[in-house]
């Protein structure tokens, strides 16, 4: 066995990146996250952004994934938030409707309460239909 190829004994040599914190982490989690919403960036512009930060590829990679899982819940959460509160301002306007007896307004804001809650299914289209194609060339 040649000494170049011997290896030393040991542990291999690690990256020479100072390692953050984890409050380092969450905080630039959350200037992940800014950057990815603001610039609309891809995972490849990440990368580069992530890599002029110091941090290596697959610091990046670890990074992007937290980042979008992040913003997925708060997505969501916010979403649900967002959906309550139109329930809330639909069931108003719905009691305000049937205290003045205006029917229609109720009926549709009812329609629309449905809607928002996922309670209408969308209606069906017959594609068994048959009919017949003429074609007309001009000759005829």
């Amino acid at each position: 066995m040649d000494n170049e190829n011997k290896r030393k004994p040991g542990r291999p040599k690690g990256s020479k990146n100072v390692k953050m914190t984890a409050t380092e982490v969450e905080v630039f989690i959350k200037r992940s996250i800014n950057k990815i919403m603001k610039d609309h960036l891809s995972w490849k512009e990440y990368i580069k952004w992530c890599k002029g930060n110091g941090l290596s590829e697959m610091q990046g990679n670890t990074y992007w994934k937290r980042s979008w899982q992040t913003i997925r819940e708060k997505y969501n959460l916010e979403k649900d938030k967002q959906i309550h509160k139109h329930l809330l301002s639909y069931w108003k306007l719905y009691d305000e409707a049937i205290d003045k007896g205006d029917l229609s307004n109720a009926r549709q804001t009812l329609d629309a309460i449905a809607k928002l809650m996922g309670l209408n299914e969308p209606d069906k289209l017959d594609m068994n239909a048959t009919g017949e194609i003429a074609f007309k060339f001009g000759d005829e």
